[in-house]
This record gives structure tokens, C-alpha cells and sequence, in this order.
């Protein structure tokens, strides 16, 4: 596919699932049960990753219930934090929860160029949101320089995504994962460490990544 047809793809199945009634579950559902049961890699895991390569000027894309900025153990009291998405019900809870903070609100597709911000950041997160992207790589090398163009320079983008190469090792993981797939909530089914690393090197560098069971943890430094 090429970058042309990908403004034709369906780029709202997966983030508009998440309904004020959904996301009064999420944290459990994903958090709680999902990452370690279906997806091999324990949410503390991913909250030491975001802790790792978070800074006080910060940008968090596609922010759930904002759970990962939330629990983030290396913000300072005058942090700067954004909170970027396509869903406002998603940007309403993350906004309430990180109210301490007074944080930069956008709505925004992030398959559009991001023109809306007021000054860049040093980091910018993107946690479990590939997954979620549909269509192909050159979609995905779309959002990722998109996403760094929100930093500055030498700013790290890091992120997790859940791969679909190799299939999960349960049973239950398999189905789960097949049944998003077809729904439209993941677009995966072809994702692999592999593929992922490619369309990261096309807008960072030092680009490193670890894999827990189905989920790849990543990062970069925009050049």
C-alpha cells in the first residue's frame, strides 16, 4: 500500500471504542488482566519504561485514561504535560486525572500533521497506540513523523505496541487478538519487531528496542 491510498483507510474504528463506559474499565481490562494474561508483558514493565524516557516537558499520545502519566514517578510538581487525541471522551478523562498538572490539551488526528502546538516537547509517548493504526508500514511511518515533529531536537519518542508476529502464546491471546483484528480495534496482524524498527529509522535514530511477549517497547531520539 502505498502512502497515497492510506488517507482512505479507517482511521477512527480504533479509538472510537473507547466510550465513557469503556474507559471507566479500561485500566482494569488492559492493565489489570490483558497485558499480563493475553499479552506476556506486566503493566509494570510499561510503567517503568515510561518512567525511564519520560521528561518534565512532555507529550502523551493517545491517552487512554491517562494512566501512564498518571503513575509516572519522575514528573516534578510544574511538569509540562500534553495530552493529544482523536477521542475527546479519552482527553476528558486524562485531563480530569492529571488536573494536577493543568495539562495542554489536543484534539487532534494524529494522521494529520500536528499544527496546533504552541512549543515543542522533549518526549513524546505512544503508548499502545501502533497497534491500533490500520493499514500497512507506510501508515505507521506517517504517524511516527508526525508524532516527532512535536519534538525538539535530540527529544526522545518511545512507546509500546502490541506485535502480531509471533502470535501470542495462549490460546486465549490468539482469540482476543483475532477478534480485534477483525473488528477494526487493532490493525496488526502483520506487525513484527522487524517491521516495527524499519519505520522507526525512518524519523529517529538510535532506535532501540525490547520485546516481552507480544509487546514491543521501543524508543528513539528524533535527529
Amino acid at each position: 500500500m502505498s502512502s497515497a491510498n492510506s488517507d482512505n483507510l479507517d482511521v477512527h474504528s480504533g479509538h472510537q471504542v473507547y466510550t465513557p463506559k469503556l474507559l471507566r474499565w479500561y485500566d482494569l481490562l488492559v492493565h489489570g488482566i490483558s497485558n499480563r494474561w493475553f499479552w506476556g508483558c506486566p503493566t509494570q514493565l510499561l510503567e517503568a519504561w515510561f518512567d525511564e524516557h519520560a521528561t518534565d516537558n512532555h507529550l502523551d499520545i493517545g491517552v487512554g485514561t491517562g494512566f501512564f502519566p498518571d503513575r509516572c514517578s519522575v514528573f516534578s510538581a510544574d511538569a509540562r504535560i500534553g495530552l493529544f487525541d482523536a477521542n475527546l471522551d479519552c482527553l476528558t478523562a486524562a485531563e480530569k486525572r492529571l488536573a494536577r498538572f493543568q495539562p495542554e490539551v489536543i484534539q487532534a488526528n494524529l494522521a494529520d500533521p500536528l499544527v496546533t502546538l504552541t512549543e515543542p516537547f522533549t518526549s513524546v509517548s505512544l503508548m499502545y497506540v501502533l497497534h491500533c493504526l490500520p493499514g500497512e508500514q507506510a501508515f505507521r511511518q506517517r504517524v511516527l513523523q508526525h508524532a516527532s515533529s512535536a519534538l525538539v531536537a535530540n527529544g526522545t519518542l518511545f512507546g509500546a505496541t502490541i506485535l502480531g508476529k509471533p502470535s501470542p502464546r495462549s490460546w486465549l491471546g490468539r482469540h482476543v487478538m483475532a477478534s480485534y483484528n477483525r473488528q477494526g480495534i487493532f490493525g496488526n496482524e502483520h506487525d513484527t519487531q522487524a517491521s516495527l524498527k524499519v519505520v522507526l529509522e525512518t524519523c529517529l535514530v538510535d532506535v532501540a528496542i525490547e520485546q516481552v511477549g507480544s509487546v514491543a517497547l521501543f524508543a528513539g531520539r528524533k535527529n
